[in-house]
């Protein structure tokens, strides 16, 4: 008798090692397609914003649109925008056009907690400028989500 059980399960080595050295190889993004993500997603989020507030305007027989229409519209346009993309695929609209994705420090992709906090850090005055000023490429709603963007086309 061999002293193994020919009725357990078959094992498998679940040494983490490879995930960790894969993560490590990931090129974080550079400025310049940080900048083109920035760009790109922008200019989509006003237009489709814009159409958003135009369709609340008519659905409502409004001459104009009210400014709290507009405001409602513009962050609920933004939020879905980024939660939808990143949440579910890990890229924006620009960050599929540059190679880049958003994944987690540990190589993985985000939960959907991480990618709302991310979002909602957008929302914090001068977020932007905070990408020239961070340590390798990080932004604040990188490093408060404990995220980053990574380059996955060369």
């Amino acid at each position: 008798m061999s002293g193994q059980n020919p009725y357990a399960p078959p094992s498998a080595d679940v040494n983490l090692g490879a995930a960790v050295d894969e993560a490590a190889q990931l090129m974080t993004a550079g400025m310049g397609a940080r900048f083109l993500n920035f760009l790109i997603d922008n200019v989509l989020v006003v237009l489709v914003g814009s159409i958003v507030v135009g369709v609340v305007t008519v659905v409502r027989d409004q001459d104009a649109p009210s400014d709290a229409a507009a405001n409602v519209a513009a962050f609920g346009t933004m939020i879905a925008y980024y939660v939808a993309f990143e949440g579910f695929f890990g890229w924006t609209i620009g960050k599929l056009i540059t190679g880049t994705r958003v994944k987690r420090f540990d190589g993985r992709k985000p939960g959907f907690l991480q990618v709302v906090g991310r979002t909602a850090a957008r929302f914090i005055p001068f977020e932007p400028f905070s990408l020239l000023f961070g340590a390798s490429n990080m932004g604040w709603h990188d490093s408060m989500s404990g995220t980053r963007v990574v380059r996955v086309r060369r």
